[in-house]
């Protein structure tokens, strides 16, 4: 696939459908985090003048905001057809798509929702 020095970017996750990934490698260390929500998320998209609005939604696109798949890869021969083709590989088909984000939750998982039922229900041993 050529020598990647650096990659880095934005990941949509379906078990993490509220939070915005973000990936980077450099050499041999790599960090994957979910620090925040997608901008769609935040109430200025959805509060202020329109001017306002327009300004923090300039990179949505209908019907899932910000929510995207932004990756960068860094190096020298790199195989673009390789490595589109492995990252095509990881998304989701047309018929998981069309599911939407409650089908995601049910057949994936939601990363938020799992760790809040497991809380709930160690804490019902507790009284």
């Amino acid at each position: 696939m050529g020598d990647l020095i650096r990659s880095k970017g934005f990941l949509w996750l379906a078990n993490r459908n509220d939070l915005m990934g973000v990936f980077s490698h450099t050499g041999n260390v790599m960090s994957l985090e979910f620090p925040s929500r997608w901008t769609i998320l935040d109430s200025k998209a959805w509060e202020g003048t329109e001017d306002m609005k327009f300004a923090v939604r300039k990179d949505f696109v209908e019907p899932w905001g910000d929510r995207r798949q932004d990756l960068v890869f860094i190096g020298r021969d790199l195989k673009h057809k390789a490595i589109q083709g492995i990252l095509d590989d990881c998304l989701l088909t047309n018929d998981e798509m069309a599911m939407g984000s409650d089908g995601w939750k049910a057949v994936f998982g939601d990363v938020l929702l799992d760790n809040a039922m497991s809380d709930d229900s160690s804490d019902e041993g507790e009284e």
